[in-house]
């Protein structure tokens, strides 16, 4: 009984090259929907054309239609509509009641119909480059800009999503519609659907919508991003003073230097191991971790982050101290001696597993985190039940094994000292 409750994914792809994936869940009241385009924040690397930011800027400028704007009309159903921009990826996505499709048709819509108007352009600009003085007077904001931009030193990874505000000015709808045209193909987008949904209507409403009226690409295969080119990577600690009451620590290290970043259900795998090893290690599970939070020298905002994208992949420790060199030595020497903290801790995996696999487990009752966690591509189209899959096989002498096998580069730190 328990099996036929479980998410199923069923994937096809329309002859414009657009893929679709449908996640019935008809025991719930809610429809939603994520359309994801690959395309984000670090392909500007790829394109001289593009500033920093273009794919952002794309993203507020698409609810901007002839006549209406897209995020109104939806909110004004009482359905939710939003989108973000991620570095490899770009996402917009509803939630409306079951079987309601209106705002599935509009997000299908909108995001094809692009309207960039000298006068709404010029508007975004003002706005995002308020936002992005914002953040530069943001203490939290500056710290992880900062450690991205000390492991990534000219690559867009170290860089805003946003962009800057020199980068934004150089944004005019020529910019915004040749970017568009490169990237909004329909062989770059995937819609992936989740909810109580009849499946012929929703193939009817997508088939009929301009994203699936839409011909076909003439311009060829698409070119992917290049894997980020590691320079040699000194051990660089960084200084600054903001807006904060107390030290804010970030200590970040590259993973897979000099390797291709691997793709796929492996690259998910590696992924979901290293997260492991990360929460055993930095977590009330270690005895390290304890003495550090006995000491003073941490609080329960430590935290540790790992991202995997296409052509880049890293770690991040952050927290709060007030002895913060002292801290960042203690972490990088964990860091550099990795799998023998693992294995040191390694009787405590189950535990740790246990507690991962209930916070996944939680998630397949909410809908729109199952779409929002659907990276297409990146992990070979696995979503929420193949992760649970994954991590439930994941062995102690499995993690061990990858993490031996993931060159890092040498950890880099960035402090900042209230003012």
């Amino acid at each position: 009984m328990m099996n036929n409750l479980m998410p199923t994914l069923q994937s096809f792809q329309l002859t414009n090259g657009v893929k679709i994936h449908l996640s019935p869940r008809p025991q719930y009241h809610q429809l939603v929907a994520l359309l994801t385009v690959n395309y984000g924040a670090r392909d500007q690397n790829t394109w001289a054309d593009e500033p920093f930011g273009t794919a952002h800027f794309i993203e507020h400028q698409l609810f901007q239609q002839s006549g209406y704007d897209a995020l109104d009309k939806i909110s004004g159903w009482g359905d939710t509509v939003n989108a973000f921009t991620a570095m490899t990826q770009t996402s917009y996505y509803t939630i409306a009641p079951a079987k309601d499709y209106r705002s599935l048709a509009e997000l299908l819509t909108f995001t094809q119909q692009p309207y960039f108007q000298a006068i709404s352009v010029e508007r975004e600009q003002r706005i995002i480059q308020q936002e992005i003085k914002m953040y530069e007077d943001d203490a939290g904001a500056q710290l992880y800009q900062n450690i991205l931009g000390a492991l990534y030193p000219n690559d867009a990874i170290g860089i805003d999503i946003g962009g800057t505000t020199t980068s934004i000015a150089a944004i005019t709808p020529a910019v915004l519609k040749r970017a568009y045209k490169r990237h909004y193909r329909p062989d770059n987008m995937e819609l992936f659907i989740t909810g109580d949904f009849d499946q012929n209507q929703i193939l009817e409403v997508i088939e009929q919508s301009p994203l699936g009226q839409r011909p076909a690409s003439q311009h060829g295969p698409m070119v992917e991003v290049q894997q980020f080119t590691a320079m040699p990577l000194p051990a660089i600690s960084v200084e600054l003073e903001g807006a904060t009451l107390r030290n804010k620590i970030a200590v970040g290290q590259r993973l897979f230097e000099q390797q291709v970043v691997p793709w796929g259900r492996l690259g998910l795998k590696i992924s979901l191991a290293y997260n492991l090893a990360l929460d055993l290690v930095f977590s009330e599970h270690s005895a390290r971790y304890l003495d550090w939070y006995d000491q003073g020298l941490i609080d329960d905002g430590f935290s540790t982050e790992l991202t995997m994208e296409r052509g880049a992949a890293h770690l991040l420790l952050l927290g709060e101290t007030p002895e913060p060199e002292i801290l960042i030595a203690e972490i990088q020497m964990v860091l550099q001696h990795l799998q023998t903290e693992f294995l040191n801790l390694a009787d405590g995996l189950e535990l740790v597993k246990s507690e991962q696999l209930g916070r996944y487990i939680s998630r397949l009752n909410s809908l729109d985190e199952i779409a929002t966690r659907f990276e297409g591509p990146t992990f070979d189209d696995a979503f929420v039940w193949d992760e649970i899959e994954i991590l439930n096989t994941l062995t102690s002498a499995e993690i061990s094994e990858i993490i031996a096998k993931v060159a890092v580069s040498v950890p880099v730190s960035v402090i900042i000292h209230p003012e």
